[in-house]
């Protein structure tokens, strides 16, 4: 398996310091489709993390700057797609049963943006900003239906990116490649998200964000229509594949899924409850719950 680890991630390869206002833009395209990276506030945001996760996390937007990812991946249609993991054939009404049964025992915090409340999650007051930017999109659209302002997905997400304190960046291209060695399918430590799969995986991270005072990392996707159960192990792995890239065992990570009103936080594991839970509701073969059992 490809793990960034000290020397690949070398700070002195690392691009020299920029303003924190700058703006960069790198188009991909990954099996015939463009994917527009943007990077924003990288100085000033990167320099709230911890000095191992600065170190990491410039090394690894270097590689995506400097086109240096595994591009074969992304564009070999025998790669598995993090976009292909859903919650998906369960007996009817099992994901309105589940989605309530995790937000009542709050392993998933919902937040809707007319509540005004953060009690549940002081640390994050930011996620109020991030609904509302999201909502004004909408709002602009409305009140001036022009093409140049339509709420498309690239939109609302390049909006959250320039105007919110803590993100950092859209559309973020993670992979991790086939492994090949015996050793590479040993998990030698517990609770340290080491994969073990025959597979290549790649995605791309619709928004990452960082908590200065949770000093976590988040893992953002725009789903206009909600239903965010059904996203969640899309969104729950790119947490897993990003931990495993920066290779920082004790590295907080949380995921958010959104759209214009409300907001769903939860960590990466949650994901291993809702694996339990599907098993009372149709018990599907969905191909991420294969790569879950080695996590």
């Amino acid at each position: 398996m490809e793990i960034f680890g000290e020397n690949y991630l070398n700070p002195k390869n690392s691009l020299e310091k920029q303003s924190s206002t700058e703006l960069y833009l790198k188009s991909f395209f990954h099996s015939g489709i463009q994917y527009q990276f943007k990077l924003a506030k990288r100085q000033s945001v990167i320099s709230l993390m911890p000095k191992i996760i600065q170190l990491r996390i410039k090394g690894f937007f270097d590689l995506i700057i400097k086109d240096k990812i595994a591009n074969n991946l992304f564009n070999d249609s025998k790669t598995t797609r993090c976009s292909n993991f859903r919650i998906i054939k369960l007996n009817r009404g099992a994901q309105k049963i589940i989605s309530e049964k995790m937000l009542k025992e709050k392993l998933i915090i919902q937040v809707d943006l007319d509540s005004g409340s953060t009690s549940l999650i002081p640390e994050f007051k930011w996620v109020f900003d991030l609904l509302n930017i999201t909502n004004t999109c909408f709002k602009e659209f409305d009140k001036n239906p022009s093409y140049i302002n339509k709420q498309t997905h690239e939109s609302v997400l390049t909006a959250i990116l320039l105007k919110l304190d803590n993100a950092l960046s859209v559309e973020t291209p993670i992979w991790l490649k086939q492994q090949r060695r015996i050793t590479d399918y040993m998990n030698l430590k517990e609770e340290s998200f080491n994969f073990s799969y025959s597979k290549s995986i790649t995605g791309h991270i619709d928004l990452l964000l960082y908590d200065e005072i949770s000093c976590s990392l988040i893992i953002a996707d725009y789903k206009p229509e909600g239903f965010f159960l059904r996203s969640l192990p899309q969104i729950a792995f790119y947490a897993f594949i990003l931990k495993r890239i920066l290779n920082i065992p004790d590295l907080n990570f949380r995921c958010l899924s959104f759209n214009r009103e409300k907001a769903w936080i939860y960590k990466p594991r949650v994901l291993i409850d809702i694996h339990n839970e599907i098993k009372k509701y149709g018990n599907p073969n969905l191909i991420w719950r294969n790569f879950l059992k080695s996590i």
